[in-house]
């Protein structure tokens, strides 16, 4: 006869698992979304400074901008479902330790993305 503990030690630490790597790939993502803003926004400044049509080129590089931010939120967006449609359906048979550890992970990407949205808005 399998060993009960055992077996939900193991499922525990699976889960337990999943749940850090989702949370590490939602801050992947985010971070990994900046950055490319980030790099783009530099490129654009760079492209701006040589430019003589300044208007111009202040409202491509504010187009360009406004384009990168929403593909970060579009990112962010994307690991907060991916946490939770895959932490979602586990919850609801998992012991309370690691449903608190669950939901940790959730909150965490969605700090990631509200942070996210703060320095796009500054």
């Amino acid at each position: 006869m399998p060993d009960v503990p055992t077996n939900l030690t193991t499922f525990s630490k699976g889960v337990t698992d999943l749940a850090r790597d989702a949370a590490y790939v939602a801050v992947g993502l985010g971070v990994l979304g900046f950055q490319r803003a980030q790099v783009q926004r530099i490129e654009l400044q760079n492209r701006l400074s040589q430019d003589v049509a300044l208007d111009q080129r202040i409202d491509e590089v504010r187009h360009s901008v406004a384009k990168g931010f929403q593909h970060v939120d579009d990112l962010a967006e994307s690991a907060v479902q991916f946490v939770e449609t895959t932490l979602q359906p586990l919850e609801d048979k998992l012991p309370p330790t690691v449903t608190q550890l669950t939901t940790k992970a959730r909150e965490q990407a969605r700090e990631v993305r509200t942070q996210i949205r703060q320095l796009v808005n500054a």
